[in-house]
């Protein structure tokens, strides 16, 4: 499939994203690859502009990169669109005219789906169970080998990945007076908002008495444990392999790096950042960079 770059500015410009064009007008794409592993006639991008002296552009035609602005003059025979944010525009083009599978108003055989409450254009794949009191909002995906249990409310357009179980009991347990460890009983449920993202092999505990809360458009990735009574506010994100122990409020906006751990009953500030391998102990403000064992101030943003 070829694509001209004059169909690819008309969906810039429709789509009110502001961008600059520099280059063959008759350029015509027929795929896209990483900038790392360049290849003819498709689109790429970059992240860094000043990285660009390290790409050989000679072995290759027909290359349409996606970047900041910059003196380009020395890259005669490469065509350039230049923006302010080029993941997003980049993403945006491979959205519109390399569309990936659609999921949608399919339910397999394999699965066993209890609940009635199912809305309108929804996926559940291979190998999944779905409890009679799970509520499922209108364009949801969920994959396979997926288990969701109790008293979980999902929103609209939300994608749930292969492995994931959702609505199971917390780790809640008290020493009775012989001193044995007794198990304290889940009576809550999960609420995920509308257009979350929960990433494969994750597992998202019900709550004690309340429910776990997951708000609007929130991302959490691959191989993530949010425990018990966590509260997640919107738009936050949750990186691979963290652990959000019981109780935690991630505030507006929190972006938790890949491996870390959040000790239970902290609440972690709007548009904060916990770095890579972090073990929080202490709550953390708003606007703060937090990293290191334990995890300290490092930076405001």
């Amino acid at each position: 499939m070829l694509i001209k770059v004059q169909h690819i500015l008309k969906y810039l410009e429709q789509a009110n994203l502001k961008f600059k064009y520099q280059g063959d007008c008759q350029l015509e794409i027929q795929g896209f690859s990483p900038i790392s592993q360049i290849k003819s006639k498709t689109i790429t991008w970059i992240k860094k502009i000043e990285d660009i002296e390290g790409y050989d552009f000679t072995k290759v035609e027909g290359i349409l990169v996606v970047c900041n602005e910059f003196d380009c003059q020395k890259y005669k025979d490469v065509s350039f669109i230049f923006c302010e944010d080029p993941k997003e525009l980049f993403f945006s083009i491979l959205k519109e005219f390399f569309k990936q599978k659609e999921y949608k108003d399919y339910i397999s055989p394999k699965s066993v789906v209890e609940t009635k409450h199912i809305g309108k254009g929804v996926y559940i794949g291979h190998n999944s169970f779905v409890g009679e009191d799970v509520t499922i909002g209108d364009n949801v995906v969920i994959k396979n080998n997926v288990t969701i249990e109790g008293k979980v409310t999902i929103g609209k357009n939300t994608i749930i990945h292969s492995g994931v179980v959702i609505g199971t009991d917390g780790y809640g347990y008290f020493q009775d007076s012989e001193g044995k460890n007794q198990k304290v009983p889940h009576y809550g449920g999960v609420v995920i908002g509308e257009d979350v993202e929960i990433g494969a092999n994750t597992c998202i505990d019900r709550g004690t008495l309340g429910d776990t809360l997951i708000g609007n458009n929130v991302k959490i990735d691959n191989l993530c444990h949010i425990a018990h009574n966590v509260v997640i506010k919107e738009n936050c994100s949750v990186i691979a392999m963290s652990v959000i122990a019981g109780s935690v409020v991630l505030e507006k906006n929190a972006y938790i790096a890949p491996g870390v751990i959040v000790k239970n009953q902290l609440t972690v500030g709007e548009n904060s950042l916990v770095g890579l391998g972090a073990v929080v102990l202490k709550d953390v403000e708003k606007n703060k960079v937090m990293a290191g064992v334990p995890a300290k101030v490092i930076k405001e943003l």
